[in-house]
């Protein structure tokens, strides 16, 4: 057995990490042999965990997910649906913060980008339980992609009772980029933790993503409510991203998120 092997091994034995893909799994195994042999490696490769992932879903009870899925099958009229999927994403401060302003999110935001027909939606974590809220025409596709097995499933589930060609897959986009064309590709408050993984991972994947328009998000405060400057830290960071890339963008700022929609290919240089 490899050093990386037996890391990978360590983790899917775990009980907090033993859910997540194994392109995860591996890709961590492989950074922690590089750095650390043995029970340090395995310890190094699960504090690198709880920073990329853990610390962002730990908060998340399983069991309190799979009732309020099992609500909605018991109950799958559209109302009840949408009461629940509004329960679910009160579990994660990222979706909770984005409840009030839903309604008025999507309209400005498709204004921006046309009603999409294909939307992709990468590191989704709870986004897609918000799908209904998008108003999406019949026949648009969904494509939804995390890192964990159980949310995905769960995701399946909630999307197996609406009337749209919806989907979820587990894919780690750090190790492979979903190669689907769509008319916008969802990165809510996704960059940073993957800029945490792999410094200037932004600028490549928006580089391969085959999108007419692109939605990136940030936060404007922390998860605990704290601003620390983070809005005009990664305003900062935004607008030399959307530089070196030579792409257009229009801002939009709601409470605790700010929104940059881009064109999500090159403008020509003047």
């Amino acid at each position: 057995m490899t050093e990386i092997d037996f890391i990978y091994q360590k983790l899917k034995e775990s009980k907090k990490y033993r859910f997540l893909c194994d392109d995860t799994l591996y890709r961590i195994s492989r950074w922690a042999s590089k750095r650390f042999q043995g029970k340090k490696a395995v310890k190094a490769a699960k504090n690198k965990l709880h920073q990329v992932y853990g610390a962002y879903f730990e908060k998340i009870n399983p069991t309190a997910m799979q009732k309020r899925i099992d609500q909605i099958s018991s109950n799958p009229e559209i109302e009840r649906i949408k009461t629940t999927a509004t329960e679910i994403m009160k579990f994660h401060t990222s979706t909770s913060e984005r409840i009030s302003f839903m309604p008025q999110l999507y309209p400005d935001l498709f204004r921006r980008t046309g009603k999409p027909k294909k939307v992709l939606d990468l590191a989704c974590g709870l986004h897609p339980f918000s799908v209904q809220w998008m108003d999406l025409a019949a026949g648009a596709e969904y494509y939804a992609f995390d890192i964990d097995t159980r949310l995905i499933a769960w995701i399946n589930s909630f999307f197996s009772h609406l009337s749209g060609s919806y989907t979820a897959e587990c894919a780690d986009i750090l190790v492979s980029l979903p190669a689907i064309e769509a008319d916008v590709v969802f990165l809510l408050k996704t960059l940073p933790c993957l800029e945490q993984q792999e410094k200037g991972i932004s600028e490549k994947i928006i580089k391969t993503l085959k999108a007419k328009h692109i939605v990136i998000s940030f936060p404007a405060k922390t998860l605990t409510g704290k601003a620390k400057g983070m809005e005009d830290y990664y305003h900062t960071f935004a607008l030399q991203l959307f530089s070196r890339l030579n792409l257009d963008y229009f801002k939009l700022e709601y409470p605790n998120e700010v929104f940059y929609v881009t064109n999500g290919k090159a403008l020509p240089l003047l």
